[in-house]
């Protein structure tokens, strides 16, 4: 677990060399996140491994196709379904999104469940009514489980809820350690637009970058922003631990996520 108490990881005055366990990182000397892409049988396995029953639906089932991407589907116990959306990246599960949005608007109809991992879109169409039902679905906790497997080096952040935090205490390891390691942190707002924050550092130099784009609401300072830092500290403030980056070039301080204390 992370500690509570304010600590600080940064630069020291006597380095080690860094190695090379995260490779990705560090592209000829120049730091830049490399997408570790998911596939079908990364979900399907991994779901299956929770205990999940999928099924090869049958062949005259159909769903939307969303953002240019047809659904690979499977049945499960009960007449609900599992629809998998594999894209490029993870900004092209925000099309789709945005996409089947357009496409049911007016419509009459029980919605699924959606759920991000990286590039994967996966939507759970289940029995259950309601505004949000997830409490009561089958099948969502375990869905949530194997998200948080998937993730990798990612934390994604929803509805105040954040999935895979042991990625940060992982990196923060990574850094003090003079290793070379990526984080990925993807935040969705109240409207449910993506704002990623990138993490990288390659044994020596810590980058930190945020990207916006995808934030109707960013206002004048809308894009992608990236300052070197020296550390990262975490600050006890009213019941909540917020994570920064310091010593930044483009400011002192610039922000990575908030983390409600344990209760």
């Amino acid at each position: 677990m992370i500690g509570m108490a304010t600590l600080l990881f940064g630069l020291v005055a006597c380095k080690s060399e860094p190695t090379a366990d995260a490779p990705h990182a560090a592209t000829n000397g120049v730091l830049e996140y490399k997408e570790i892409r998911l596939n079908e049988q990364d979900v399907v396995k991994t779901l299956k491994a929770n205990d999940m029953e999928l099924m090869t639906a049958d062949s005259a089932d159909s769903y939307f196709q969303l953002n240019k991407v047809k659904p690979l589907i499977y049945a499960l116990p009960g007449k609900e379904k599992i629809m998998v959306y594999v894209y490029d990246n993870a900004k092209g599960t925000s099309k789709a999104r945005l996409d089947f949005a357009e496409q049911t608007k007016g419509m009459d109809m029980n919605p699924p469940l959606f759920y991000n991992v990286k590039n994967v879109l996966i939507l759970y169409q289940h029995n259950v009514g309601g505004v949000r039902p997830q409490e009561k679905t089958a099948h969502h906790s375990k869905i949530e489980t194997a998200i948080e497997q998937l993730l990798g080096d990612e934390i994604y952040f929803k509805h105040n809820k954040t999935y895979n935090l042991a990625k940060l205490e992982s990196f923060m390891n990574s850094f003090s350690s003079h290793k070379v390691d990526q984080m990925k942190i993807t935040s969705l707002t109240i409207e449910g637009d993506p704002i990623y924050t990138y993490l990288l550092t390659d044994g020596t130099k810590l980058q930190y970058a945020q990207d916006n784009s995808e934030d109707a609401f960013a206002g004048g300072d809308k894009g992608v922003s990236k300052t070197e830092c020296t550390g990262i500290e975490q600050q006890s403030v009213e019941g909540r631990t917020v994570f920064v980056a310091t010593g930044c070039q483009s400011g002192d301080q610039r922000y990575i996520l908030t983390v409600p204390d344990s209760k």
